[in-house]
Order: structure tokens, then C-alpha cells, then sequence
């Protein structure tokens, strides 16, 4: 690895490619075409291609197209087709079929996955409820290939291993992972094993590893068995679902062994180029894509990785091997971290300890699960290899548990500013070429310096920004609660957290903040504080506000917990303010003053800002006709408000409600 293969025009290419994508996304991502009527609409017939292996969903399987015809006339665009019942089409095939089209669902949370936004990216324009399907046209032989041998390996896994052994096989051989458990791939997630779920560039070496090697030894040439691991490997990369870790993957095996074949020199820094190159040259929209980014991130710190630090590793012997695995471990993750805390607000701790044992357990297990595969059917043969599998399955699946068990395994971490994924890039640039730079090298520490400047700058200049302060309510919730989520000068607040725990606290984190100034409940009902000891394990509270009234048992047991932990519980009657320094209030119900008859019913003001109906409305506390109109929102939907301070807004400070 030498500096000059950042200065050859293929790496140069991939840069100014990847750039122009970046600052003209319009140019080349072009949206799916639109549907020509408005939604929702029944009884539409639809004509296309099933674009992806058809998953589990409640009442049926679920499945992308992409269409060909709509109502006869021809439209390419994407759908994610929602059969009742299993589907009789699968992946490659042409279907038609009569649907009621809808919109996907937005995010019911702040932070919480975009549904409608996520298809859209992928080119799905709509949601389809199907009716029976028809096949016009099967899929062709290499992937109706494939796919029998997909259905057969999951099934040999379901005949022959306890069910939770069978979904973690069917993810670790397969990448087939939405069948395991929500707690098992918690335990997978805090861990640091989550990638062994998903197919990817281990999967593929080991098919064309195996394959070479078996050819070899029945005296095929190395032409021919050159060829035969890239036939297979595609085969494998088919059934496996064509996933951009897997499409990544097999474009730099076939790069590097063709060149190994035709005896050229290739290395695998350029087989990686090549394969993001070819990748986003197909589609560009993969560069916005978290499965893309992370798959292309963790090969380029191995590879640059171990091919400077790897001569640094002890040779020969048990710590040898130890201390290869550690390096391929840490190098392999090194520049993961900041898209981990982006997408999932969550780090493994145990990570690079976890992946010396887990990652070569997976080798193994993948190993087992084709020779199941094969074996399918094989009577005594198979009972026998599934019953060593199983054990071996118990004890893998033991290990995840035992390393996700370990006190601090993970942290939930805040979203990081542009700033600091910056300046983390820059130290694992400077750290992953330190070998080649030169350990002494004043350049070194300089470009670790420059690193550590620009993580320490979003908040040094978030400090010194002037100018109008800005606030900003989020109104969400789902068909019983109504929530909101307020930024205002004094920091971050939650009113009525009765929704998902989780959910809650990945928005809190999406605002880059681990912790909440104060929870406001506009009622005592349980649906308005439901979440609260979910979320109250993640993220710390500072304050909770509720209205005077009879507490349930429930209730008080979570205020005492979280009073225990050092948050401060106040009780307000309307027109009190218990916590003045916070500029907030409680008022009566609705938008004029008044008696309501109720007590426990509140409206609260904070800073100037309100929000009211159970959190379903938020306006600013202002009566001039300048200031922003008020919001409101529909349950399960999402609503924005932003505005100034009110003097900043109209310049009457006499408009402003008195709190």
C-alpha cells in the first residue's frame, strides 16, 4: 500500500464521481416516475417484475416491484406489494394483479425510521394490498436455479434445527435475517455482531474459495477453475439476494482472480475502487445508502489496514493469531463508528473482543449450514449433521448472548455533527497510514491535530453563532397518544412520552442530546406515559411535570424510579409555574383562558411556546397577526413549527402571553 495509489485515475475517478453525486443529486438520481391518479385508489391492475425475495409481513409476504404496466398503459416505477397469503411468485418473475394503492406511512416518531421516505429512495413510489397474483412469465433458469436453492437451504434449516438455530443460520449462510427474533438481534447488535447476519464479502470468498480449491484438486486448470468459482459465486450472490454488500463483494473477488488468472497484477485497494465504481456508475441513489456506505467503509480499513499494520502482528503461535484477528477486528470496524451512532445511536463496547471469537464461529457455521443445505434429504446423513450443527448453533448463539450480557457491551450515543464524523475520518486516515507516514513524522500529528479540530469544531461554533434564536416544536404520536418534541433556548423537552421507549429515545438522540431537560404529561392516563420507563433507561431526565390529580400505582412506581436517579418531580394546578427559571406553565385546556372543569387536563407553555389538546396543537403564545399560524396533527402523523423569538418575530413583547 503506497501513497501513490491515491493519485491513479481509477481512485480519482471514484472521487470526482462520487462528488458530482453528492452536490448534483437531482442530475443523477432521478425519482421514480409517478403514479398518473391520486391515492388511495382500488382496484388498480398492475403488470412488472418482482424485484426482491418475497419476506414474511403480518397477513402475508411482502415484496418490491417494479412495474411495467398500470392499468395496460406502460409505467416503470416501484411498488411494495403486500400479498395475503404466501406468494406463488418469487424473485425475477413477471406478475399481474389487481391492487388497492395507498401511501406509505411517514415516520411516527422523530428519528424513527421514514417508511415512505426509505421506499422512495429505493424508487417506490406506493404501497400495493394484492389480490391474487397471476405469473405471465417465469423467471429465467439461473435464477429460478438459485432460488430452489435458497427455499431448500431454509427449509433444511427449519427441518433440521431448533427455530431460533435455523433464522440465525438462515442470516449467517443467507443474509435472510427477518426471521430472528427482535431480543436475539439486540443481543447480535450489542455485541458488535450484527454484520454476521447479513451476506456479504465473507460469504463470497468462502464460495469462491471452496470452489477454487475443489477444482483444483480435480485437476482442473487454473483458467477453468478461475471460472467455475465465478460462476458459483454469482450463483451464490443470486440466491442470496443480490444485496449491495454481496454486489460489492463479488465485483472485487471477480476483479482480483481474473487478474490472478490472467496473471496481471491487482490488488485489492483497486479491486475495492473498481467495485464502488461500477456500483455507484449503475446506481448512483447507493451512495446515499447506510448498507452501501458501511460494506465499502469497513473493506477499505481492512484492507489499508492490514496491509500497513500487519507486519506488526506477532508471527506464529496462539498470540500470533490473536493478535491478527484483534487487527483485522479493530480495522475492519475502525471507520464504522460514525455511521453507527448516525443510523443506530448505538456502539458496541465489546466489538473488537466479540468478533476474535464470533467472526471465525461464523466461518464455521456457514461451513455447516451449505454442507445442511446440500445434504437436504440425505436421511441418516443429514439427521446426523444437523444434530452437530444444532449444538454448535446453541453454543454460537450462546456466545452472542454472553458478549451482549457484559456490563457496558454498548452505549446509546447522540447523533454526531458533520463536524465531528469530519474530524473522525481525519484521525482514522491518520492513524490507519501512520506505518507510511512515519511515527516520527511531523505530518502525522499534524493531520491528527487537524482531526481533532474539526471534531471539537460543531460545538465551538455553535457557541459563537449569532442571531435570532430559534424554536421549534415536533408533533407526532400514534392512534391513542398525541406527543411533541420541543427545542427551545433553555434545551430539549417531551411532552406526553407514551409512545414506543425506544422510538422516543432515538429522537432525543437524532437532536444530539443524551438527556432531557423536562417531560411534561398533559394528562395522568396511562397512554400519555406509557414509553417512560423505556426511554427513561436511556436517555436522562432532569424534570417531570404532571397535573395534580390521582396517580395510578404505575405511575407512581416510575416517578419514584426516576426520582431516584436524580430527576426532580413537580406537580402544577393551572396558572402555576413550578419551575419558573424555565419560563414554563401550566394553563387550562384549549385555546382561550378559562375554567375547563378539569384539573388534571393541561395545556403547558414553555418559553413562549405552546402546546395543547393532549399535544396535538402547538402554537406560539402570541396574538399578532406576524407570528406563525398554529400547528396542529393528526394521530400517527408527524407536524412541524419554527419560528424566532417572539420579539425577533413581531417586535411586541406585549403580544406575548403572560406566563
Amino acid at each position: 500500500m503506497l501513497f501513490s495509489y491515491y493519485r491513479r485515475p481509477l481512485f480519482l475517478l471514484l472521487l470526482l464521481y462520487a462528488g458530482g453525486i453528492f452536490l448534483f443529486k437531482d442530475l443523477f438520481i432521478r425519482p421514480p416516475e409517478a403514479l398518473p391518479f391520486a391515492l388511495p385508489r382500488s382496484g388498480v391492475l398492475i403488470e412488472g417484475r418482482v424485484a426482491e425475495y418475497p419476506a414474511a409481513a403480518p397477513g402475508g409476504t411482502r415484496f418490491a416491484l417494479e412495474t411495467s404496466k398500470v392499468y395496460g398503459r406502460p409505467l416503470r416505477t416501484g411498488l411494495m406489494v403486500y400479498a395475503r397469503r404466501p406468494a406463488a411468485a418469487s424473485y425475477g418473475d413477471r406478475i399481474s394483479f389487481l391492487a388497492d394503492l395507498e401511501e406509505p406511512p411517514g415516520a411516527s416518531v422523530p428519528g424513527s425510521l421514514d417508511w415512505a421516505e426509505y421506499l422512495l429512495d429505493r424508487g417506490v413510489v406506493a404501497q400495493a394490498r394484492a389480490r391474487e397474483l397471476e405469473v405471465l412469465a417465469p423467471a429465467n433458469i439461473f435464477i429460478r436455479l438459485a432460488r430452489k436453492f435458497r427455499y431448500s437451504a431454509m427449509g433444511a434449516f427449519e427441518a433440521g434445527l431448533p427455530p431460533e438455530a435455523a433464522s440465525v443460520l438462515g442470516g449467517v449462510v443467507l443474509g435472510e435475517k427477518k426471521s430472528v427474533p427482535p431480543g436475539l438481534k439486540a443481543a447480535f447488535q450489542d455485541s458488535g455482531a450484527m454484520h454476521l447476519l447479513v451476506a456479504s464479502g465473507s460469504n463470497v470468498g468462502f464460495v469462491v474459495a471452496v470452489v477454487y480449491f475443489l477444482c483444483a484438486r480435480l485437476g482442473l486448470k487454473r483458467k477453468q477453475s478461475g471460472l467455475a468459482a465465478l460462476v458459483l459465486a454469482g450463483f451464490y450472490v443470486t440466491a442470496a439476494g443480490m444485496d449491495t454488500p454481496l454486489v460489492r463483494a463479488y465485483i472485487m473477488f471477480s476483479s482480483g482472480l481474473c487478474a490472478w488468472v490472467l496473471r496481471r497484477e491487482a490488488g485489492a485497494f483497486h479491486a475495492l475502487t473498481a467495485a464502488c465504481l461500477l456500483i455507484l456508475a449503475l446506481w448512483p441513489r447507493y451512495l446515499f445508502d447506510a448498507g452501501f456506505l458501511m460494506s465499502a467503509l469497513a473493506a477499505y480499513g481492512l484492507i489499508v489496514g492490514m496491509a500497513l499494520w500487519g507486519r506488526y502482528a506477532k508471527k506464529g503461535g496462539l498470540a500470533g493469531y490473536a493478535a491478527g484477528l484483534f487487527l483485522m477486528s479493530f480495522f475492519a470496524q475502525l471507520c464504522l463508528y460514525p455511521l453507527l451512532a448516525v443510523y443506530f445511536h448505538k456502539i458496541s463496547l465489546v466489538s473488537l473482543v466479540s468478533n476474535m471469537v464470533l467472526v471465525p464461529a461464523s466461518g464455521l457455521a456457514m461451513g455447516l449450514g451449505f454442507l445442511l443445505a446440500l445434504l437436504s434429504g440425505a436421511g441418516a446423513a443429514f439427521t446426523g449433521l444437523a444434530y452437530v450443527t444444532g449444538h454448535f448453533m446453541e453454543v454460537f448463539i450462546g456466545a452472542v448472548r454472553f458478549f451482549a450480557g457484559l456490563p457496558f457491551s454498548s452505549v446509546s450515543v447522540a447523533e454526531p455533527s458533520g463536524w465531528f464524523v469530519a474530524g473522525f475520518f481525519v484521525l482514522a486516515l491518520a492513524l490507519l497510514h501512520a506505518p507510511l507516514l512515519g511515527f516520527r513524522s511531523r505530518g502525522l500529528y499534524l493531520t491528527a491535530a487537524a482531526g481533532l479540530v474539526l471534531a471539537a469544531a460543531g460545538p465551538l461554533m455553535k457557541a459563537s453563532a449569532a442571531g435570532p434564536v430559534k424554536y421549534r416544536a415536533v408533533l407526532f404520536g400514534d392512534s391513542n397518544t398525541s406527543c411533541a418534541l420541543l427545542r427551545v433556548p433553555a434545551g430539549l423537552f417531551l411532552v406526553n412520552p407514551g409512545v414506543n421507549g425506544k422510538k422516543l429515545a432515538d429522537s432525543v438522540f437524532t437532536e444530539g442530546s443524551r438527556s432531557l431537560e423536562g417531560i411534561f404529561l398533559t394528562s395522568l392516563e396511562e397512554k400519555n406515559f406509557s414509553g417512560l420507563e423505556e426511554l427513561s433507561g436511556a436517555v436522562a431526565i432532569k424534570r417531570i411535570f404532571i397535573p395534580y390529580g390521582p396517580c395510578a400505582g404505575e405511575l407512581k412506581r416510575l416517578l419514584a424510579r426516576v426520582e431516584k436517579s436524580g430527576a426532580r418531580v413537580y406537580r402544577a394546578w393551572p396558572g402555576e409555574s413550578p419551575a419558573p427559571e424555565l419560563k414554563e406553565a401550566a394553563v387550562w385546556p384549549g385555546r382561550g383562558p378559562g375554567y375547563s372543569g378539569r384539573g388534571d387536563i393541561l395545556d403547558w407553555e414553555i418559553e413562549g411556546l405552546r402546546i395543547g389538546k393532549e399535544g396535538g396543537y402547538a402554537e406560539q403564545a402570541c396574538a399578532c397577526q406576524k407570528c406563525p399560524a398554529p400547528v396542529s396533527v393528526r394521530k400517527g402523523k408527524t407536524a412541524a413549527l419554527e419560528f424566532e423569538l417572539p420579539s425577533a418575530s413581531c417586535g411586541k413583547a406585549e403580544n406575548r402571553r403572560s406566563i
